[in-house]
């Protein structure tokens, strides 16, 4: 009798974690569905541990994250909805770097979606001794969304994408070709083992991650999310100048803080533009008419700046 007394309890026990993580993260119907997830996930013993293990540091984790993103989130959340993919990918930029533009791994994966060197220039991006275009929020950004596209096209389902960004395609194939299986509560069975925990984890981070920001189209006492929002939608916008054009300069035409303008310029390693190198410079939209204005002033007699 008291065997299953204690089976009972566990079983309500159970349940009433299932229906506190339903209750407080309504979101996860949109996140899964935009991922291709499942719903039945959600009542995943290992993913609901996870959450419960993780989410008020998350929150913690997502607050400093967007904060530190204010600059460069506006327009990476635009640049996913101009090329037509989910824009809880942003999430996924979320997990590699933290919105840290000037991230490095210890793998020396670098920039916003931390991008191997090897991978970068299979991506058409500049990686030299002057420039790393890893570092250009823009330039990275939409480079990401053309090698997510080119996964999904591989393994077909969006989560095994965000898996696959991870440990690679044939990485995630293997499991798939191991379990017999694409549902993501088979692949990511601790106990079988058929991707490493790093993948396992780093999925899980995503969906969590995205249904704290996505919470509050759901609950209405929950506005973090939100916070994506809360910034002035100023755009960046890449320019070209002449090269020898340096960063400190640049911002003294356009009249804005050097500090902004060189963070969201640090794939210029050296602080100016090389000549011969077709790179961009990104200036925020609101800047744009004094750009502009310069160009027209300036243009009949050094050409000094040029799209």
């Amino acid at each position: 009798m008291k065997f299953y007394k204690t089976l009972i309890f566990l079983l309500f026990f159970t349940i009433s974690l299932f229906a506190n993580i339903i209750d407080e993260f309504p979101s996860y119907r949109y996140v899964f569905n935009e991922l291709d997830v499942n719903e039945n996930y959600i009542y995943n013993k290992d993913f609901q541990n996870f959450v419960n293990k993780n989410k008020y540091r998350y929150r913690k984790l997502f607050i400093q994250a967007v904060n530190r993103g204010e600059l460069i989130i506006p327009t990476m959340r635009e640049l996913l909805y101009q090329k037509d993919i989910s824009p809880l990918f942003i999430y996924l930029s979320m997990v590699e770097s933290a919105f840290k533009t000037h991230a490095i791994s210890s793998s020396s994966a670098g920039g916003l979606w931390q991008f191997v060197k090897a991978t970068a220039i299979d991506e058409n991006m500049q990686v030299n001794s002057l420039i790393d275009e890893r570092y250009d929020p823009v330039k990275s950004t939409n480079r990401a969304i053309d090698y997510l596209y080119k996964i999904h096209n591989t393994l077909g389902k969006w989560y095994l994408t965000a898996m696959a960004y991870n440990c690679g395609s044939g990485c995630v194939q293997d499991s798939i070709d191991k379990a017999k299986s694409i549902d993501l509560g088979v692949l990511t069975n601790p106990r079988a083992n058929y991707i490493r925990k790093e993948t396992r984890d780093y999925i899980k981070k995503i969906l969590l991650f995205a249904m704290i920001g996505e919470n509050y189209l759901f609950k209405a006492n929950d506005s973090l999310g939100e916070m994506k929002y809360q910034f002035d939608n100023d755009m960046l916008v890449p320019v070209r100048v002449r090269g020898g054009e340096n960063i400190r300069e640049i911002a003294q035409h356009l009249k804005m803080n050097y500090s902004i303008l060189k963070k969201i310029n640090l794939h210029l390693k050296k602080g100016f533009v090389p000549y011969n190198s077709n790179v961009m410079v990104n200036i925020p939209a609101s800047r744009l008419p004094i750009f502009n204005a310069l160009y027209r002033n300036q243009r009949r007699a050094d050409n000094l700046y040029r799209y």
